[in-house]
């Protein structure tokens, strides 16, 4: 249990707890994004819309964030299309991916909610893939972003 996760209104002034070795090198968390390198996941989305992916070198295990000059992780920024009470319908098609669902992030907005367990449903699915801890007000229209490890293209999540 983290601190955001007990008192939700502390994530408008701290980020999240985040696993830098999951995510690629060089990232870091803001109140409301990700950064890889410098570059907003979010921003990024909003050029490129969603989904869409981001490609950086993976963190070398045990190395205090090192980057690998042979593997690589991506992020996949997604938007929910469908939000029940306890259900969410991505853009993206992420049931062939070993997506690292414990890092998973609402980007774009800060949410003072507490954190409740979403089942995933992807793109093109009608069962759930994945589940992901989220904060409950998880809507339609919101984008989620999340690494998995590997190089990965938009034409695998499209």
């Amino acid at each position: 249990m983290t601190l955001t996760a007990l008192l939700p209104t502390l994530r408008a002034s701290i980020p999240a707890p985040f696993d830098a070795a999951a995510w690629p090198a060089g990232s870091a968390p803001t109140l409301d994004d990700v950064t890889v390198r410098a570059v907003s996941v979010g921003r990024y989305a909003d050029l490129c819309g969603t989904p869409c992916v981001c490609t950086g070198p993976a963190v070398i295990p045990a190395s205090g964030g090192m980057a690998s000059a042979t593997l690589s992780t991506t992020v996949v920024i997604a938007t929910v299309t469908e939000a029940t009470p306890d259900t969410l319908r991505l853009d993206a098609c992420v049931a062939g991916l070993e997506a690292v669902w414990r890092e998973a992030r609402l980007i774009g907005r800060v949410s003072h909610a507490y954190d409740e367990p979403f089942d995933v449903v992807d793109a093109h699915g009608e069962e759930s893939c994945a589940t992901v801890v989220l904060p409950g007000d998880v809507h339609a229209g919101d984008r989620i972003a999340f690494p998995c490890p590997g190089c990965h293209t938009v034409g695998e999540v499209r």
